[in-house]
């Protein structure tokens, strides 16, 4: 996010100084300029170069992030949230340098409401512990991209993963926001109401944005009751047209509420050769033990 344009460089923030002056002045030890720290808040994931900021910050609440945004928008200085690192992307470096704001530290669940399917939480909070901590209570956060990311992160770039077709990606998932704007203020762009038409749809509009728009400080999380079973297997076609009937026939059946299918193709690496398979889904089940499914005639070689 920058505070002010994208013509900012390092050679245009005369500021920068005054600027990690006053942020030393209002948050002590959380303002970190060792290389070591910087460099390991760039890009460590992927070929890009490592590109760190010039300060990271440890933000412990929505005040640390507010005071942090204001004052480099006072002295247009960019501003790069940072979650857990798992993005491979790039979208933590620094390339024209500015003030990294690590949220890691901001990993309180705030509310629980079982009753009503959702939960409250600071955008530090990985997708693995919020699933812990709701096991006891029969519940789980479904979006699943593979890293154990922060969930702040994972709003701020639309995450999704393989259990997308059941339970959609993260824009279908995140109820509601707060976030800090570039200039400083404070919204919350949604209540808990599962049914609102009123307004704008500014949560949709910041979920995805990857940042630009504002650092998301609080997140409202749909939940979903855990599956009694789970189940997985693959599925062999005669041909690529078979197989794609099948997932359309599942997906428009009633099964498609408790399951999803993904096509994995023609062929598997195996070793130094590559095995020649038939076109092939790999399918996995959710549903409790007494859920039925009758494959419709265009699936009939999943008896």
């Amino acid at each position: 996010m920058f505070a002010a344009d994208a013509t900012v460089t390092r050679e245009s923030m005369p500021g920068l100084p005054a600027a990690l002056e006053a942020l030393q002045a209002a948050l002590g030890n959380k303002v970190v300029t060792s290389h070591a720290v910087r460099e390991q808040h760039a890009n460590i994931t992927t070929y890009l170069p490592n590109e760190p900021a010039d300060a990271v910050v440890f933000a412990q609440s929505t005040q640390d992030v507010q005071i942090v945004v204001g004052l480099c928008a006072a002295h247009r200085i960019p501003i790069i949230p940072w979650g857990t690192g798992t993005s491979l992307e790039g979208h933590v470096n620094a390339p024209q340098g500015g003030i990294c704001i690590d949220l890691s530290g901001m990993n309180r669940i705030l509310a629980v409401h079982a009753e009503d399917l959702d939960c409250v939480i600071e955008p530090g909070v990985t997708r693995k512990r919020l699933n812990e901590d709701l096991r006891d209570q029969g519940l789980f956060f479904p979006i699943d991209p593979g890293a154990d990311a922060s969930l702040g992160g994972m709003a701020s770039t639309r995450a999704s993963g393989t259990n997308a077709v059941r339970y959609g990606t993260m824009k279908d998932n995140v109820l509601a926001l707060k976030a800090v704007l570039p200039n400083g203020e404070i919204i919350t762009t949604a209540r808990r109401a599962k049914k609102s038409s009123a307004g704008y749809d500014l949560t949709r509009l910041f979920v995805g944005a990857e940042g630009t728009l504002g650092i998301i400080t609080e997140l409202t999380l749909r939940l979903q009751g855990i599956p009694e079973t789970i189940t997985a297997g693959v599925c062999p076609f005669a041909s690529i047209e078979d197989a794609c009937n099948a997932v359309i026939a599942t997906i428009q059946s009633a099964a498609c509420g408790r399951r999803g299918t993904m096509p994995i193709g023609r062929s598997c690496p195996c070793g130094r050769a590559r095995r020649r398979w038939p076109p092939t889904c790999a399918c996995r089940s959710r549903a409790s033990p007494n859920a039925s499914w009758r494959p419709s005639a265009t699936s009939s070689r999943w008896d």
